[in-house]
Order: C-alpha cells, then structure tokens, then sequence
C-alpha cells in the first residue's frame, strides 16, 4: 500500500509541475512575442518535463527495471493527460489525438526511470 500512496504522490507532483509550467506557457503566449505556431512544441516540452520526473520518481519508488516503470509511468500520464483534455474540449479527444510527437515523452520517461532506479530507493 506504500507503494501505491507514493507513486499517486509522484503523479500528482508531475501534473503540478505538468500545469505550472502550461500556465508558464499561457503568459508567455499572452503577454509576449512568443509565435503561437510554437505552442504545440512548448506543451509537449512541458508534458516531456513532467514525464521526465514522473519517471525519476517512480524509478526511485519501485527501484528495478527502471525503463519499463518509467514507461509505463509515462504512458499512463500521457493518457490522462490527453483524456482530461478531451473531456474538457468535448470531441477532440480520439485516434487523431496521437501524435508521433508524444514519442518524446515516452523516451524521457523511460530516461528518468532508469535515472531514479540507479539513484537508489527513497
């Protein structure tokens, strides 16, 4: 039961981080010069952030086969992500909300979950 109280505490740190750094975006957006073409690339910086800790979290949680818990950390997030997106914006949400640009976060993820699991357990 540690286990799952502490990686529910290392979601909701990777989503706080994950809508800090989108409201960071927002501004920059709004009160800046910032090109709105680059925005998709600036939210998937920010979920690639987020799925990097997510990952170096639940590596330290768990502590072995770091890649696959960072990946399956990362995919999981990615999928609430995108489905709390969908729920919000009603119909955009379905196959066409995959990009091949969601990779990157997968790979970081999978980056951090090996980071956390050599770091050793929390």
């Amino acid at each position: 039961m540690e286990i799952v109280r502490k990686s529910l505490k290392a979601y909701i740190i990777a989503l706080g981080l994950f809508l800090l750094s989108t409201l960071v975006l927002a501004a920059l957006l709004n009160f800046t010069a910032f090109r709105e073409s680059w925005t998709f690339a600036g939210l998937v910086s920010c979920l690639a952030a987020s799925a990097l800790l997510l990952g170096i979290l639940e590596g330290k949680i768990v502590g072995k086969k770091g890649l696959f818990v960072g990946l399956g950390a990362a995919a999981l997030f990615l999928l609430l992500i995108l489905f709390a997106a969908g729920s919000v914006f009603a119909g955009s949400f379905g196959i066409r909300s995959f990009h091949a640009s969601y990779v990157i976060p997968l790979l970081l993820g999978g980056a951090g979950g090996i980071l956390g699991s050599n770091s050793g357990k929390s």
